[in-house]
């Protein structure tokens, strides 16, 4: 059964023009301009969803840390000081370092192949910007995970523990003629479910994106049968009785995340900003909950079960920013497209734009724009209006020295106030 999801995956990617096997691209890396094969990355069937591609060079496959680290579920906690970088999923942890081929599993010293080694990587396209790369194959397995590759697409699938749900008989109907029928009732996709309660992680009635339903190959037909979007998505959002908002302090406890150029662990500035948010927030009338209220660790799909049980209507998680590039700067809003993520029923975009645009105007810092990252866990299985706050960057020292300043957190509490009340006032009808 595995390997015809694999077979139905790459099927997909070729159909579908994802990826076009053997295309190439440059890059610099260790300094000279070096021209790399794109590839496609899949997780559970699910693209890795990145601006700067994945690649091909001397038979190893490298991903952006940050991107498939995320989209793991996993966190990354980047200290500038030394280069290094730690993965944290559950209970594994993950330290590496730049162009060092020694990385430590849960403390266990492991030595990896020069052609492995994690590397500072700069791109021109879609911009000019240095990302860390880090091998595919060896963080993967390190968390236990499964990767496939299929060479005439250029296609590495990661398959989880979730994605070998995936299996059972029930979900997939595979008929003996040259027709292969795919159901989606009762297949897990990450960005197509949300959860109110996470002791079951297996999800039904999961809708597909595809525009068409229908794909051919050379002697296979393969069809799928999909679920439409039943509810049309709106602009504004209709709330009855109490507006409700939750905040979510990202990371806590044994999660720090980024780590500040002075030691300062970016936990505790998202609960800085968010416990005055919420203050603000609850005196000026609105119902508020926070994710934690204490440095306590938090899972990620808790976060957003916890959105979901209350019923709230806007979700806005806080974090702040962390590059391997000390000129990185600025502030960013995140969200997840309704397009990709057919549980939103209410246009996503707008409620970032009104906080980028708020931010930005009471703090003076540099607009880096609104991004859409669906494949972030609080992003996408939260089924209300969600945006995910980067107050700047710890890890730049004219950003670091305005948010170590009591007066600058006042501002982009602020900011984060008037984005959300301006988004309230023009997108929210209170019944």
């Amino acid at each position: 059964m595995k390997k015809f999801l694999f077979i139905f995956m790459t099927l997909f990617f070729l159909l579908n023009g994802v990826v076009e096997a053997n295309s190439s691209f440059n890059v610099k890396l260790d300094g000279k301009n070096t021209t790399v094969n794109m590839v496609k990355v899949s997780i559970d069937n699910e693209p890795l969803i990145s601006d700067f591609a994945p690649y091909v060079v001397n038979g190893r496959t490298f991903v952006p840390i940050r991107e498939i680290s995320e989209s793991l579920g996993a966190t990354v906690d980047w200290d500038n000081k030394v280069k290094s970088a730690t993965i944290k999923l559950d209970e594994k942890e993950i330290k590496l370092k730049i162009d060092s081929n020694i990385i430590y599993v849960d403390g266990t010293k492991s030595k990896i192949d020069d052609n492995s080694i994690p590397k500072f990587v700069s791109y021109t396209l879609p911009n000019s910007e240095t990302k860390t790369m880090v091998p595919l194959r060896f963080i993967s397995e390190a968390f236990g995970y499964e990767v496939l590759w299929e060479s005439k697409s250029n296609l590495a699938s990661i398959i989880t523990e979730e994605g070998k749900s995936l299996e059972k008989e029930e979900d997939l109907k595979i008929e003996k003629d040259m027709e292969e029928t795919v159901k989606t009732e009762s297949i897990s996709t990450d960005n197509n479910s949300y959860f109110s309660n996470f002791e079951k992680e297996e999800a039904e009635n999961i809708g597909k994106r595809d525009k068409d339903d229908v794909y051919t190959a050379a002697g296979l037909d393969v069809t799928i049968e999909e679920e439409k979007r039943t509810v049309e998505v709106t602009d504004k959002i209709t709330a009855e009785g109490p507006l409700n908002i939750v905040i979510d302090p990202g990371h806590g406890g044994k999660d720090n995340g980024a780590t500040a150029l002075d030691g300062t662990y970016e936990k505790e500035l998202n609960l800085k900003v968010s416990k005055e948010l919420y203050d603000k927030l609850k005196a000026n009338g609105y119902n508020v909950t926070l994710t934690r209220t204490s440095d306590e660790y938090v899972k990620l799909l808790d976060r957003a079960s916890e959105s979901n049980n209350s019923d709230a209507e806007i979700f806005l998680s806080i974090h702040f920013n962390s590059s391997e590039i000390e000129d990185a700067k600025g502030i960013e809003v995140l969200y997840a497209s309704e397009d990709d993520v057919l549980i939103k029923t209410v246009k996503q975009k707008t409620l970032a734009n009104e906080l980028l645009k708020s931010l930005t105007k009471e703090t003076g810092l540099n607009s880096r724009g609104v991004k859409n990252r669906s494949d972030l866990v609080v992003l996408s299985k939260t089924k209300n209006v969600s945006a995910l706050a980067e107050l700047g960057f710890i890890s730049n020292e004219e950003d670091l020295k305005s948010i170590k300043n009591d007066n600058f957190i006042e501002k982009l509490v602020n900011g984060l106030y008037n984005g959300l009340v301006n988004y309230i006032d023009n997108y929210v009808i209170i019944n």
